[in-house]
């Protein structure tokens, strides 16, 4: 699969993209990891790990049911016409790692609030400090947990969480026996040949022969005005000849101080020089939120030799960073939840429960603002992708602190 992305992105970033395979084989042995560990470890670390991964059972369980049945019904209309019953379980197999990607740090968090509720009410928290063991000692398989959970919507979050929100859809169009394409209006600059692409439909099996649809190019000249401006009904992209074939061609010219000529030449019109590729312009034209870490690279990798290219750079930079700080909400999430949920006193701590949630919420917020200040420029990339994970963070050490030194959470309620 690596080796055909690479065919359509010469341009890619070739290092990111064969990191692929090994990346997805280490989230599928981080299952495997925890249970070796949980066989390692003593009976009261096993004792909370179970805990734990009951409550996280029940959670995320819940939540995923409740996203299934939420997406099912708006998607009911469409996936009716699904030529297949399978073609419904294809549906929702694409779609998996981006909805386990965006369920995972709400997960998280509801199951440590649960698990440090169970365990606080009854009473089993204070018998396990009265076996001797520390507070930390006996939160660390909960905080192990968090960051496992962390590494795996890192790992989704490399590429296939990003791929699979911008498929669907492709997928939604496949299964209902639709021509499906991956793109629509499209528009794409390639810089070396100063050539800027207009595409109204980009099929998915491009690589088969299908013809993209609706297509314009504007050439330009070195001084930046207008060259050339072909038209064409349908545009082929030939593999191993390198360039590209044109059908229902209709070509101007322009010329400084002159009228512009109208010439159809003869079909198809070739252009065999031409070096973008298909995939060169979906990735131009796909959303930002729908690329993953390597195709990022790829496009951070290219100079922005145009004043306007410039904020896309932005865009690309502060998306790149936020592939590895939205995942650590998982953690950031765990280290709220844990210390309001848990109590070693007859007060409850309910009031600790709903701050956390509300703590979860304010972050999340603030996640979607500092990124688009960082998209548009307003902050530097790094800052709008974890200044808000850091705070919470830094919050979340605070309140276990007090924890640790048996102090009440005054003045938060």
């Amino acid at each position: 699969m690596v080796a055909n992305h690479l065919r359509g992105f010469p341009d890619a970033d070739v290092a990111m993209q064969n990191l692929r395979p090994w990346i997805l084989s280490a989230v599928l042995l981080i299952p495997g990891l925890a249970a070796f560990l949980y066989a390692c470890c003593g009976t009261l670390v096993r004792w909370l790990a179970r805990q734990w991964l009951i409550s996280f059972g029940i959670c995320y369980g819940g939540i995923l049911s409740l996203y299934l049945l939420i997406d099912f019904s708006s998607n009911a209309g469409r996936l009716a016409d699904a030529t297949t019953s399978w073609g419904i379980l294809r549906f929702y197999a694409v779609m998996l790692p981006s909805i386990c990607h965006v369920l995972l740090p709400f997960g998280t968090l509801l199951s440590v609030l649960l698990c440090m509720s169970r365990v606080s009410r009854s009473r089993e928290l204070v018998a396990a400090l009265q076996s001797g063991r520390g507070m930390m000692g006996i939160l660390m398989p909960v905080y192990g947990a968090a960051i496992m959970v962390t590494l795996i919507s890192l790992g989704l979050n490399y590429h296939w969480a990003p791929q699979a929100g911008g498929m669907k859809n492709t997928i939604l169009d496949e299964i209902r026996g639709k021509q499906a394409k991956i793109g629509a209006n499209i528009i794409h600059y390639h810089q070396k040949g100063r050539r800027m692409w207009k595409v109204t439909e980009l099929p998915r099996n491009y690589f088969e022969g299908e013809p993209l649809r609706g297509v314009e190019v504007t050439s330009l000249n070195n001084d930046g005005t207008l060259h050339t401006r072909l038209y064409a009904e349908r545009a082929y992209w030939r593999e191993k000849a390198g360039g590209w074939e044109f059908t229902g061609v209709s070509l101007t010219t322009h010329c400084k101080n002159e009228a512009p000529v109208f010439v159809s030449p003869p079909e198809p019109y070739l252009r065999e020089k031409w070096s973008e590729t298909p995939a060169n312009i979906w990735k131009t034209g796909a959303p930002i939120r729908h690329l993953g870490l390597p195709d990022l690279s790829g496009m951070l990798g290219e100079e922005a030799t145009e004043e306007w290219q410039r904020p896309d750079m932005m865009r690309y930079l502060s998306q790149w960073h936020f592939r590895f700080s939205q995942p650590a909400s998982c953690l950031v999430f765990a280290m709220l939840g844990i210390p309001l949920a848990m109590y070693v006193t007859r007060r409850s701590g309910s009031g600790g429960i709903a701050l956390a949630v509300i703590g979860a919420i304010i972050l999340t917020l603030l996640q979607s603002i500092f990124l688009a200040l960082g998209e548009s420029g307003y902050m530097p990339a790094f800052l709008s992708a974890w200044l808000p994970t850091w705070i919470f963070a830094l919050f979340g050490l605070w309140l276990l602190s007090r924890r640790l030194a048996g102090r009440q959470l005054w003045p938060l309620w």
